[in-house]
């Protein structure tokens, strides 16, 4: 839960700031990614509002000591529409690891923030969800190992999760 809630902060906090300068925000994309499986599903969110409930209702604000350790995910803002000059087909997206838009409404300036920033911000986030791994060879460790079992044999990781969740919850 700890990835969990900082990756959603991530893409809300840049989807605000798209909101604020461009036009209100629909349509929002993210991939989900679980810490021990191969490949991620998708959430679709038709609003900012309807993922700040999602948030709170699956990642929601608690001492980084009482959060849940077991499944552990992380999600990545892959598109989502603006309304903007009468139109909602103003559309961003991830291509090739890059933000783009087609959009001749939508400010360049923007979408190079979320290329900077929101991508600098996300990479943290993914060396430290890609740094806990469990042991393989230990089948069904998830509902099994509590988090002083990843605190005492990943420390720095959990350390540096701690960091960031302080600083995006």
């Amino acid at each position: 839960m700890i990835v969990d809630r900082i990756s959603l902060n991530i893409a809300l906090k840049y989807l605000n700031q798209f909101e604020h300068s461009e036009g209100i925000v629909s349509n929002v994309l993210l991939s989900k990614k679980e810490l021990n499986k191969h490949g991620s599903k998708s959430a679709k969110f038709d609003n900012i509002s309807v993922l700040k409930v999602f948030i709170e209702k699956y990642a929601p604000l608690a001492a980084f000591e009482e959060l849940d350790c077991s499944v552990i995910n992380l999600y990545e803002l892959m598109s989502f529409s603006v309304y903007k000059n009468g139109t909602a087909n103003n559309y961003v997206y991830l291509s090739d690891g890059v933000f783009t838009t087609k959009s001749l409404n939508i400010n360049q300036i923007s979408v190079e923030n979320l290329n900077r920033n929101y991508k600098i911000n996300l990479s943290e986030t993914i060396s430290g969800f890609n740094n806990i791994r469990l042991n393989e060879y230990i089948l069904n460790q998830e509902e099994y190992i509590d988090c002083g079992y990843i605190q005492t044999y990943f420390k720095e990781d959990i350390d540096k999760l701690k960091e960031l969740y302080n600083k995006y919850k």
